[in-house]
Order: C-alpha cells, then sequence, then structure tokens
C-alpha cells in the first residue's frame, strides 16, 4: 500500500499565490498591460514572445507581484496548519511561478518555516514536473509521500506529472478547470483534515 494511503504524507509542497496567500493578483490586467489576449497560460504566452518582449513583459509581472507582496495575507488558518505539520516533522516546500524575493518577504513577514522555495529563478517552471522532481531527491523522498497544493490547474498537472497526490484549493468563484486532482478544498481546515487524517499515526 502506497505511504499515503496508509497515512504517511512526509512532505507537503504548496503553491503561494492564492493557496498559503488570499488571491490578489489580477492576471487579466497583467495581460492587458502586456498586450496578451485573456484565457491562456501568462507565462507559456510571454514565453512565445520575441526575448525583448519578454524582458518588458516579465517586468511588467514583477512590478504586480511587487505591488501584490506589499499587501499579502495569509489563507486563514494558513499558518496554524504549518505549525501542525512541522510539530509532527513534516518537510514543506514552496514552489511558486513568483520571483524569490517575495516568497522569502513572505515568509519573514508571518514567520513561515520552510525547508526549501524553489521559485521563477530555478527554471523549469510549473506545470514541468522539474521543481516537484527536484524536491522529491533533495528530500529523499517518494512521490507517494509527498502532496502538492495549489490553486490553478498547472498546480495540479506539476504535480501529477511528478507522480504526487494533488489537491486543488478552490478559492471562491475560481474552480478547477482540468487536471482532476486527488482532492479539492475550500480552505485551510479541510486540507488539515486531509493531512492529519493520512498522518494520524505519525503524531502517536
Amino acid at each position: 500500500m502506497a505511504d499515503a494511503e496508509r497515512g504517511g504524507f512526509r512532505g507537503v509542497i504548496f503553491d503561494m499565490d492564492g493557496t498559503l496567500t488570499v488571491p490578489i493578483l489580477d492576471f487579466d490586467r497583467i495581460r492587458n498591460e502586456i498586450g496578451l489576449p485573456p484565457g491562456r497560460d501568462l507565462a507559456a504566452q510571454i514565453g512565445e514572445l520575441p526575448d525583448s518582449e519578454k524582458r518588458r513583459a516579465w517586468g511588467i509581472v514583477e512590478r504586480h507581484e511587487a505591488e501584490a507582496a506589499r499587501d499579502q495575507t495569509l489563507q486563514d488558518g494558513c499558518r496554524d496548519l504549518l505549525v501542525a505539520c512541522r510539530r509532527i516533522g513534516m518537510r514543506l516546500g514552496i514552489v511558486t511561478r513568483n520571483v524569490h524575493e517575495h516568497a522569502a518577504s513572505l515568509c519573514r513577514r508571518f514567520d513561515l518555516d520552510f525547508d526549501t522555495i524553489l521559485t521563477r529563478e530555478f527554471g523549469p517552471m510549473k506545470p514541468d514536473p522539474a521543481p516537484v522532481l527536484h524536491l522529491l531527491e533533495h528530500w529523499d523522498l517518494n512521490a507517494e509521500q509527498v502532496l502538492m497544493v495549489g490553486d490553478f490547474v498547472d498546480d495540479i498537472t506539476c504535480g501529477q506529472a511528478a507522480g504526487v497526490s494533488t489537491c486543488y484549493f478552490e478559492n471562491p468563484g475560481k474552480p478547477c478547470e482540468g487536471g482532476n486532482p486527488t482532492w479539492t478544498v475550500h480552505s485551510m481546515g479541510e486540507l488539515r483534515a486531509i493531512l492529519f487524517g493520512q498522518c494520524e499515526e505519525l503524531s502517536v
């Protein structure tokens, strides 16, 4: 039986914006400022631009991210959940398409403790499974021992491609569009029930 099935998640990987934090980035506004049509993945759209346009586009993205970083708030129950996971020895990671500066700032601001943070500077970005595969190797864990949590289909696709269980964090009005995650939750409380149901034997 897989570790996750018998109660053995040993690590959780979180997306940042919209998962750990309440979503405030307006991606349609960012696309409009860059001059891109709505509806498609923003990073993929930027990747198709000429190199000179890519630099301008990422500059616009980074400006919006910096503005959002100043106003970020955690999802209700987020810090308590992370502390509880730490208490039973779980590995915790962030895989985000944001930059390291903003991820590190979030952790300092809210006193969050993560083992590993992989950001845009890492290289391959979600939905590429490379960041999750890197964490599995770095943590010396099997895919069955790790859960990927995110609020966008690329988080689910990334986790599935790496072989880990996935959980879609559904913010109000933003259902998962494809991906077929292992679980869908609407709050940190629901996520906690999944993790601690799966990990009950670890807390004994």
